[in-house]
């Protein structure tokens, strides 16, 4: 049986509010919507934790502009990682890329290891959208243990990525959650 998740890319504590208000489930809690969503404080992600019920997925990106990092940037996502995951977060949403636009596999695998240590999700986000080869990228996710993957398809926008997240669903959905996201409203 198929059951649907309703979840939310929120940049604030009352989006958090708000979108259970709306009847989400499950929101992905960022900093600075405007850059595509950076890692949330720790106090952000206490305060949704205790005035709503939903599922935290929190963003795990130091800085905007692409999704290959420096040694300091790395360890700082291992640890705000680590801070995030003790202090109540169900999941992390994160995105380890080479220069070549393929996934970093030691990376990924390594934040992939930590998270699980926690119990928690493992969600690869749309640093999936700038890869190379989509088919090839959600192989290796999956051999990374990777459980959900963020993305619109390679598009803009999931309207216009359906085709690809179309096949990607059917030929990987059994191995790993595949959320369109991107553009996605009530309307559409």
């Amino acid at each position: 049986m198929k059951i649907d998740i309703f979840e939310v890319c929120a940049g604030s504590v009352q989006d958090c509010i708000n979108a259970e208000l709306g009847g989400a489930d499950r929101v992905e809690l960022n900093s600075a919507l405007y850059l595509g969503g950076l890692t949330p404080s720790l106090a952000m992600l206490k305060l949704v934790k205790e005035k709503t019920s939903l599922k935290v997925i929190c963003m795990n990106r130091p800085r905007a502009a692409g999704f290959c990092y420096d040694d300091v940037e790395i360890e700082t996502m291992f640890k705000d990682a680590e801070i995030l995951l003790e202090n109540g977060a169900d999941g992390i949403s994160f995105g380890f890329l080479n220069p070549d636009a393929t996934i970093n596999i030691t990376h990924t695998k390594k934040m992939v290891e930590l998270i699980h240590r926690y119990r928690k999700k493992a969600v690869f986000h749309r640093a999936f959208d700038c890869v190379s080869d989509p088919y090839v990228a959600i192989q290796q996710l999956i051999d990374c243990g990777v459980d959900r993957i963020l993305t619109s398809g390679l598009q803009p926008t999931a309207l216009q990525g359906c085709e690809l997240l179309n096949n990607l669903q059917f030929k990987f959905g059994e191995r790993v959650e595949i959320l369109a996201g991107s553009g996605i409203n009530v309307d559409n």
